[in-house]
């Protein structure tokens, strides 16, 4: 009998720009965890993985930026033809497919089915043109789960895969039974409490990304992380350091990434405790952490400050997004105030613009350009950096529902089209013009403040 084992895929990203900002597909790693506590026998192909020892062989790999992020390798490719009206060049990026097609007949022989995951709703001609290689090359089901699965799920069922569209993995016995004839019984294993993601499947990185809570209580109008969970999860604080140690050692990386939408909810019972486990065991001393999702100032205390600068926190972004009347309208989480309360409690412990930044939304419904101009002066002002974001409208979220309800999106628009590079040049909001005007006045105010080298 053929032995049951499964491919994952973490496909290639297709855009007019992209960046390795610490990119892991930790969904997909925890699949693979759940999938062996089955039984199941795994292999992973990360089409997005700069660090694949066979990659320089077909390509130029763009050297490391800092803390093991960087620039995918890319070649260029058609733009869809909806995007026919954009004047800049639209690119693959990630594996040649040449080393993606040689990987593929190495393990045809063996590979029951094939799971490929998804994030972000306006990359998916990618996870299409990953779909239809593999399909190629191989002659077994391919299952197409993740984010845009789920908030697309109309779109995602003309990739001609399979669609998974449950954010609880206990559901995947009964689908790969369904799917496959197999008898697999379920299970209470907690896929995420009882679980790590499965960095074991690569032999080589730059960073290891983590979760230690899953939800967010916060009902942010742009967000939809509180509708992904119905409540927040936590991870055991001893686990987490498991993984720290466990990864770290594995793969000899440097650099380990908090990627959770709101870790400081609960932060006497669970930050808190993580960060005195690593100093306690010295993991400070030879490891760097960062925390680029944006934390919420508002929860941020001096003890946690503090522990941070001891625990050798290297990157800390704080979730402003603008200054004005918006800060309430969008959901109450951060006002000025809370962002300089903020730094002050981090200039404290130690820290100084080279580790902490803001983050600042621009093309916001109904936002000016003065409110994201406000807002960097506020940075500038109190010694932290920032980086300009513009805003996308996703599918489901409150603000997107109240666009289509005053007719300014009809709901029915191709996720290509909502590309927050793309919305400007369509989407009757700020103009390109205005963002251009935006970005190069926060250019020139780290200029001014001598942060020329640091990202806008």
């Amino acid at each position: 009998m053929k032995k049951r084992k499964i491919l994952l895929v973490n496909p290639w990203i297709e855009d007019f720009a992209a960046y390795d900002f610490w990119l892991k597909p930790v969904g997909l790693l925890y699949v693979g965890s759940f999938l062996k506590s089955l039984g199941i026998e795994v292999e992973l192909i990360d089409l997005m993985n700069r660090y694949d020892p066979e990659l320089p062989l077909y390509t130029k790999v763009p050297k490391d930026k800092f803390y093991g992020t960087g620039k995918f390798p890319h070649i260029e490719i058609k733009k869809p033809d909806i995007l026919y009206f954009m004047p800049r060049k639209y690119k693959r990026y990630g594996m040649p497919e040449e080393l993606f097609r040689k990987r593929l007949k190495e393990v045809k022989n063996d590979i029951s089915a094939v799971f490929v995951t998804s994030t972000l709703t306006y990359w998916y001609p990618g996870y299409f043109d990953t779909i239809r290689v593999l399909k190629e090359e191989l002659s077994v089901p391919v299952v197409l789960g993740g984010f845009f699965a789920r908030n697309q799920l109309h779109i995602a069922k003309k990739s001609g895969a399979y669609v998974f569209t449950k954010t609880d993995l206990s559901y995947l016995p009964r689908f790969l039974n369904d799917l496959l004839g197999w008898n697999i019984p379920s299970t209470d294993i907690d896929w995420f409490t009882d679980l790590s993601p499965a960095y074991e499947l690569y032999n080589n990185l730059g960073y290891v990304v983590l979760l230690t809570t899953l939800g967010c209580p916060y009902r942010c109008t742009y967000c939809i992380a509180h509708r992904n969970w119905d409540n927040m999860k936590f991870k055991d604080p001893e686990k987490i350091l498991e993984e720290i140690e466990l990864f770290s050692e594995m793969l000899k990386v440097k650099d380990i990434v908090f990627f959770d939408d709101a870790i400081l909810v609960n932060k006497e019972r669970h930050f808190k405790p993580i960060l005195r486990k690593i100093l306690e065991r010295n993991l400070h001393k030879s490891l760097r952490f960062h925390l680029p999702n944006g934390i919420h100032a508002r929860l941020l205390d001096q003890e946690t400050a503090d522990l941070l600068f001891e625990a050798n926190f290297k990157t800390i972004k704080l979730g402003y997004e603008t200054s004005g009347k918006l800060q309430i309208a969008t959901g109450g989480k951060v006002r000025d105030e809370d962002i300089i309360r903020a730094s002050e409690i981090l200039h404290n412990a130690g820290f100084t613009h080279k580790e902490v930044s803001a983050y600042i939304m621009v093309n916001l419904p109904e936002q000016s350009v003065e409110d994201v101009k406000n807002a960097i002066d506020v940075c500038a002002s109190i010694d932290i950096d920032f980086s300009v974001n513009e805003f996308t409208p996703i599918v489901g979220t409150d603000i997107w529902i109240d666009l289509v309800n005053k007719g300014k999106l009809t709901g029915l628009e191709d996720p290509l089209l909502l590309n927050n590079t793309v919305l400007p040049y369509w989407w009757n909001n700020m103009s390109y013009e205005q963002i251009h005007e935006v970005k190069e006045y926060a250019k020139q105010k780290k200029i001014e403040l001598g942060w020329s080298k640091t990202e806008v």
